[in-house]
């Protein structure tokens, strides 16, 4: 069972004669044993004699248990997933009758820091628990920056939780050769989206499982002979997991200020000192901001924009950067064979140290 904890996942108990419910919610980072006690006990009475449905939305407690104070950039390694970055749930469900709680089942998952939209339903149930979109996408690549030494031009990972006997497949886009292996059974695993040789030329990443059935495909290509220097971005996507891209186009930095004014006393009056002035500011500190240019991009790429529109972390140039451009038209491949999309970041904290 996935969950998606920034949309509500919903626990019902709704047992014949209860007069009420409660759940134990146990929640715990890593790949160790559920903790002794829960860390929250949830309990409800019923509504009505006519209405015994009782819900608990468990989402706003699993995010507590979910940060992102790191980022990882894998080049030639296949490693676990950070293990702050999903969360273990485990939900016991009782009944109250008679003013005694009864044991009704256990219900376990993993939860991911992501979300659902509207018109998908109530909390999505993937069928495969890869954590990105299908589809093409394109990195950085400039043969004078060897990705092995230079973290910003790695193509990034997929985070998957694994099935038994899964693998993976790399074809390469130029020369058709494959690289195959084998993915750790039933874990969470960050699978590099481009082999480390491949780099120049791309490839197609396959997600199989043990009777060779492709479950997930995505293609990776080079984004070659860039004018510009690429503004590198790693969010957070809809799957609760970090995701990278770049912008391509031109960028354009700029910083902005403020501070507090007030009127200055004199230091000697009536004959003042014409170098001190009448007023005088404080509290002075500044922010960075970027514009950045996506350069010609398709249709498909609306989906990626949405999903760094709605996401709560963000990364620019490795530094943390929220998005001030509010609103953006969905273009069509109809209206314009091809598109440019314009957004503007605030870098996250103040040019002037003020860390406290």
């Amino acid at each position: 069972m996935g969950i998606f904890a920034r949309s509500p996942y919903i626990i019902t108990i709704n047992e014949s004669l209860q007069e009420g419910s409660k759940i134990d919610l146990f929640l715990w980072n890593g790949t160790g044993a559920a903790p002794a006690t829960p860390q929250y006990t949830l309990s409800k009475l019923i509504p009505a004699t006519n209405n015994l449905n009782t819900y608990y939305n468990i989402s706003p407690y699993i995010r507590e248990y979910i940060t992102w104070n790191t980022r990882q950039t894998p080049y030639n390694t296949y490693s676990a997933l950070n293990t702050e970055q999903y969360c273990n749930v485990k939900v016991n469900r009782y009944k109250l009758n008679s003013g005694v709680y009864t044991f009704l089942n256990t219900v376990t998952g993993k939860a991911f820091d992501g979300f659902g939209y509207y018109e998908q339903g109530y909390n999505p149930n993937l069928t495969y628990d890869i954590l990105h979109e299908q589809g093409t996408f394109y990195y950085a690549y400039d043969s004078n920056y060897n990705p092995s030494s230079n973290v910003d031009y790695r193509a990034g990972f997929v985070a998957l939780n694994s099935g038994t006997s899964w693998t993976y497949k790399y074809t390469n886009l130029n020369t058709g050769a494959t690289n195959t292996g084998s993915i750790t059974n039933n874990s969470l695993r960050e699978i590099l989206r481009v082999y480390p040789s491949y780099y120049a030329a791309g490839n197609k990443l396959e997600i199989l499982d043990s009777s060779n059935t492709v479950l997930w495909t995505a293609t990776f290509k080079p984004a070659l002979n860039c004018r510009y220097t690429p503004v590198l971005c790693d969010f957070v996507n809809k799957y609760g997991a970090w995701q990278r891209t770049w912008f391509y186009a031109a960028s354009n930095n700029s910083i902005s200020f403020e501070n507090t004014e007030y009127n200055l006393m004199q230091s000697s009056f009536a004959n003042y000192n014409t170098l001190e002035g009448q007023r005088k500011v404080f509290n002075t500190n500044g922010k960075k901001n970027i514009k950045v240019n996506t350069d010609w991009v398709d249709e498909s790429y609306n989906e990626l924009l949405q999903q760094l529109m709605l996401s709560e972390r963000i990364l620019i140039n490795n530094y943390p950067a929220k998005l001030n451009t509010k609103s953006t038209e969905l273009f069509k491949n109809i209206n314009q064979k091809l598109i440019n999309y314009q957004l503007e970041f605030e870098f996250s904290y103040d040019i002037i140290n003020s860390v406290i």
